[in-house]
């Protein structure tokens, strides 16, 4: 809605707050303030709806006030859907390799396909920026299965240039498991490069598995009894972690290090590292920390009986050539 001054603002918010209904209704509003009487109704109206799309997933927010920051999301929005399928077929997305480590030994173990865009006038894009957008229009499920596919070609080459072979991970969204031929085509594609799926592991979030649980377990079980390594990424970060650690057919999960950087007013969260590093330990399922940043960090984790890593305490994400030169020097050193 459109609303010509601050105290009729200020008023319309004190409405919606005031306002009360036996039932339970939650009421969200985008509001634009004319300053410039020049531009159209409809314009005025379509920045109001920015304002309220902005909210539409916080329950804590009632009401948004129209800025051009919406106006320029939205324009950047646009612009990467308009580009997506130029940027599919002329290969502008590049699979990163990050690599992950055994904290023990120090050596290489494995790594994490990441997509990056390399843009041919912006340069490098953030996966940030584009990463929500593919997720909100459906469109990573194409992305990641052509980065499956290059991560395929990368492990083919490593395997024709006598390259140590280490497991690699590939991201699936919650997306691509509506895909009925998803198993299919993921089997194909290793057959194609002639992969061995012991090399091929693929990461899916907790968060997923917690939406339409039942199909999504039954797509996974199929996969992980077709060979590949299934990870659960981001544990911990749901409601229903514990659920998902007793149902979920996963080999392996991965603790993200950015739970111990969240709130904890009662200084609880290093005793629920442990004890998760604990029982998936009981429950022979292998475990992986990410986003370990410093030596007190990695220390602490294998304290607690954690050994496998990934941060950029031992490496960044790097370009394939990059990881080639890593695995050729891990190799030499040992």
């Amino acid at each position: 809605m459109c609303i010509r001054d601050r105290a009729k603002i200020n008023h319309f918010c004190n409405r919606i707050r005031d306002y009360y209904l036996k039932t339970t209704v939650e009421i969200s509003a985008g509001i634009y303030e004319i300053r410039d009487r020049s531009k159209s109704l409809r314009i005025m109206c379509d920045r109001a709806h920015l304002a309220a799309d902005s909210i539409k997933k916080n329950h804590m927010i009632q009401v948004a006030v129209y800025d051009d920051t919406h106006r320029k999301k939205l324009i950047q929005e646009q612009m990467i859907i308009n580009e997506l399928d130029d940027a599919l077929k002329e290969k502008q997305f590049k699979a990163f390799f990050q690599p992950k480590y055994d904290m023990c030994t120090d050596r290489v173990i494995g790594a994490e396909a990441l997509v990056r865009w390399e843009h041919p006038e912006k340069g490098l894009l953030p996966p940030g920026i584009f990463i929500p957008v593919l997720e909100k229009n459906g469109y990573i499920a194409k992305v990641d299965l052509y980065i499956y596919e290059e991560t395929c070609i990368f492990l083919k080459k490593c395997m024709d240039e006598g390259i140590p072979l280490h497991p690699v991970s590939v991201n699936l969204s919650r997306v691509g498991f509506y895909n009925p031929n998803l198993f299919q085509t993921l089997c194909e594609i290793a057959e194609r490069y002639q992969i061995p799926r012991k090399y091929l592991e693929l990461e899916i979030t907790e968060t997923a598995y917690a939406t339409d649980s039942e199909m999504i377990f039954s797509v996974v079980e199929k996969l992980r009894q077709g060979g590949f390594r299934i990870l659960m990424d981001d544990f911990g970060s749901g409601y229903s972690s514990l659920n998902m650690l007793k149902e979920a057919p996963v080999n392996e999960i991965k603790l993200d290090m950015r739970f111990l950087s969240a709130a904890d007013p009662y200084g609880r969260a290093e005793e629920i590292l442990h004890m998760i590093i604990t029982m998936g330990n009981h429950m022979k399922l292998s475990i992986i920390a990410e986003g370990v940043e410093t030596e007190q960090q990695k220390v602490m984790l294998q304290g607690f009986g954690c050994n496998k890593a990934q941060g950029y305490f031992y490496a960044r994400p790097m370009r394939k050539v990059e990881y080639t030169e890593l695995l050729r020097k891990d190799k030499a050193e040992n």
